[in-house]
């Protein structure tokens, strides 16, 4: 179909554009795709670092128990154990991750091709998402695809694999804005109800620091938007679209309180490090890193694939070599391409109210991503929630984003206004683009990587430039340009970051572990119930992956995670006695005399269970002293902070025993053989506010017991203990998660301004 489009101004062009079908487009977004990780998909290279050491393991997990039709509330692998669902970067309730589900094996293991896969789908979402935002602002096909190309392998995304949760909300933001536009363009709420059920959806994922960011993007939007439109003789669609801009954030609140609320609470339980003000800047921008702009490894690259050297060499301001991380924690490049076209775009439409609100955002996330560099961070520091995040440069993605639209609209600009009336912006543009790329090949201090990658990007310039000018005069039809400009974009971009995560090791190689070891670290609940150490830090060692036990199922003392609870070990004097209170039945050591590492048996454990008779009840904060004290015997004696109600005889001979009858990850069963005494049952669980307890089958207090673990009363009698995960913040979420919903769902569909 051909369509010819009207004059915008006196001096536009009356040109002809081919109106392709949108699956063609589709079609070409899903094959960027396919060609940019080719290597992961077809099983040649595999993601790397936190996609190893953190999401595998913890996605392994929460795959297995969805496909046995339980909520994983805890995690009995690690940490001696933890809560699971409460950590928000599991995102154990976004949809797309339910469908890891389908990928586990018969040992238990989800396939790493299965969890790739899912990411890597998220970049042909975010293509597709970004191509409809522009189509909705009336951008051609060619400049949709463009802007979305260069948004969508931007190394802010690419970079971001290994932490995926940031991918999974950059992916969905493009149709969220849309969206939340078209509530305040048509005054229809059912716009706002849809942009916040997918900002909802997408915050369920995982990313707090990214929520955040996002949320604020969107929130300026709607003051903007307030402000520019408060004369608005229409009263009542004024009114409408402030109504639509707050449903789309109390949808989206309301979809993420099933993991909001247990997630608050665990953060209460948590070791949290100080935040200040120097320690929140790390992460920042530099200033040099404009160059970054036209070439992305000025400084160096760092790539998955150990046999490739790195030569990453960012020296901050204060002098110091910057660490491995801030590689991708700053990376940002978009292609020359985007930089270029969105120039263009941005000088030929400043004076739109639109694009002045992008060119705002784009300078509020550079100079927030400067971090300890400029004074705005400091600003932000001090605003809610703000002060809790390190790596300021992660704004950069307002950047990112901005600049692709601009380059979709500067795209337009080509193809509709007159030459001599675009010539001066087209020429400011590529000179600013011009002087960056000089700049680039004179201060280039990592070697070749920075020299190749300044000469790549002074090519990809001379064709971009020179397409441009040949586009804008006439000289190139409209199908070539977008098709040469896009090749050259997404050349640009697989060369720029696609080595990023082509690592050579497979993560189930990495969690291979010797079988005999295996099969002896793997209790067998709920006859025989113990832990492992598997970690040294005198000298440092690890025999396993910290989160190994996720993946193989046996219940380690150590772990990694950002969140870990205030009180995991019991506060004594020696790794040996912790170990003893925890069920630690194997211990990692190192033979003095070869210095090789092997696993001791430790014959003074405790069992999982015992009955005491003797407690001492201690304020909270006296508690640790008194176990380091050396004065109790913990086989028969326990350290509580509350008061007990039955009354406990010391002298009198427990003749009890214990039994362990059910243990799985969200419920505890015991049996008390022959409870002829008042008594104190005592576990060597890690103790956590959402466990309830059930003495025959009447609610009992959980204790605090022994600085981190378990205890209950048991009275004379008594036979029957249950332990369930049943968590009031939970349980509350939920409620309001599906009362969101069912609210929400049926608006979409019935227009409430429709008359009857």
């Amino acid at each position: 179909m051909k369509k010819t489009l009207k004059k915008e101004t006196p001096q536009a062009k009356e040109i002809q554009v081919k109106e392709f079908p949108n699956y063609y487009f589709i079609g070409l977004f899903l094959l960027t795709t396919v060609i940019f990780f080719a290597g992961q998909l077809f099983g040649t290279s595999f993601f790397w670092e936190d996609f190893v050491e953190y999401v595998y393991p913890v996605q392994t997990y929460a795959a297995l128990a969805a496909s046995q039709g339980s909520i994983p509330f805890w995690n009995p692998y690690v940490f001696s154990g933890m809560p699971f669902l409460a950590d928000l970067q599991v995102g154990f309730f976004y949809p797309l991750n339910r469908l890891l589900s389908f990928f586990i094996d018969s040992n238990g293991h989800l396939s790493v091709w299965g969890l790739q896969f899912v990411i890597i789908m998220h970049f042909f979402i975010a293509q597709i998402t970004f191509f409809f935002l522009l189509r909705s602002k009336n951008i051609s096909q060619m400049g949709s695809a463009i802007g979305a190309i260069g948004y969508s392998f931007s190394m802010m995304m690419v970079c971001h694999v290994i932490h995926p949760m940031i991918v999974y909300h950059l992916a969905w933001f493009p149709l969220v804005f849309m969206f939340f536009i078209r509530a305040f363009d048509e005054s229809d709420y059912r716009f706002g109800i849809a942009a916040g059920l997918i900002l909802g959806i997408s915050m369920l994922s995982g990313h707090p620091q990214t929520t955040l960011y996002l949320a604020f993007f969107l929130g300026l939007y709607y003051i903007w938007h307030l402000v520019n439109n408060i004369k608005n003789p229409e009263k009542s669609k004024f009114v409408i679209s402030i109504v639509s801009g707050a449903a789309a954030f109390l949808v989206a609140l309301g979809i993420f309180q099933i993991q909001f609320l247990t997630s608050n609470e665990l953060a209460d339980m948590s070791i949290r490090a100080e935040m200040t003000v120097e320690k929140s800047a790390e992460g920042s921008l530099e200033f040099k890193q404009i160059s970054n702009f036209v070439n992305p490894h000025q400084f160096g690259k760092i790539t998955g694939d150990a046999a490739n050297p790195t030569n990453f060499n960012l020296i901050l301001a204060n002098g110091e070599q910057a660490p491995y991380f801030y590689y991708w924690e700053t990376a940002f490049y978009f292609g020359i391409v985007i930089v270029l076209l969105g120039f263009i775009g941005l000088l030929s439409t400043y004076k739109d109210k639109f694009t002045l609100f992008l060119i705002i955002m784009t300078a509020i996330g550079f100079l927030h991503a400067l971090g300890s560099n400029f004074f705005v961070h400091g600003i932000f520091y001090n605003l809610p929630f703000f002060g809790q995040f390190r790596n300021p440069a992660r704004m950069m993605i307002y950047v990112v984003f901005a600049f692709s639209i601009f380059a979709g609209i500067g795209f337009d600009k080509l193809l509709k206004v007159s030459f001599n009336e675009l010539k001066n912006n087209m020429f400011i543009s590529i000179g600013i683009v011009a002087l960056l790329v000089i700049i680039s090949i004179v201060s280039g201090n990592a070697g070749d990587s920075s020299m190749n990658s300044a000469l790549l990007g002074l090519l990809y310039f001379s064709i971009s430039a020179a397409l441009a000018y040949m586009f804008g005069n006439n000289k190139v039809n409209y199908i070539v340009a977008g098709a040469v400009l896009t090749i050259v974009l997404f050349l640009d971009l697989y060369l720029a970051g696609s080595d990023f995560n082509q690592s050579k090791e497979d993560p189930k190689l990495a969690y291979q572990m010797d079988g005999k070891m295996l099969e002896s670290f793997k209790s067998n609940p709920p006859e025989n119930i113990f832990r492992v150490n598997t970690r040294s830090y005198s000298p440092p060692y690890m025999a396993t992956k910290r989160n190994q036990g996720m993946v193989d199922k046996f219940m380690n003392t150590e772990g990694y995670n950002p969140l870990v609870l205030q009180r995991v070990n019991p506060a004594l004097n020696t790794a040996d006695e912790i170990y003893d209170l925890l069920n630690v039945k194997y211990v990692l050591k190192f033979n003095s005399q070869t210095n090789q590492p092997f696993f001791e048996e430790n014959f003074d454990r405790l069992p999982n269970a015992w009955l005491v008779n003797k407690a001492h009840i201690f304020n909270a904060l006296d508690v640790s002293d008194n176990m380091k004290s050396g004065n109790y015997d913990f086989t028969k004696e326990v350290i509580l902070e509350d008061a007990v109600k039955v009354n406990l005889n010391p002298d009198e001979e427990i003749k009890s025993k214990v039994v362990c009858r059910e243990y799985k990850a969200n419920y505890l069963r015991y049996e008390i053989m022959n409870p002829e005494t008042n008594a104190i049952l005592v576990l060597s669980e890690i103790w956590y506010p959402a466990w309830k307890v059930f003495v025959d089958g009447l609610p009992a207090k959980l204790h605090r017991a022994n600085y981190s673990l378990r205890a209950i009363e048991i009275p004379k009698g008594a036979s029957k203990v249950e332990l369930r995960f049943a968590s009031e913040s939970f349980a509350l979420g939920q409620w309001i998660t599906i009362v969101t919903l069912l609210i929400s769902l049926p608006l979409l569909v019935i227009n409430l301004n429709k008359k009857k």
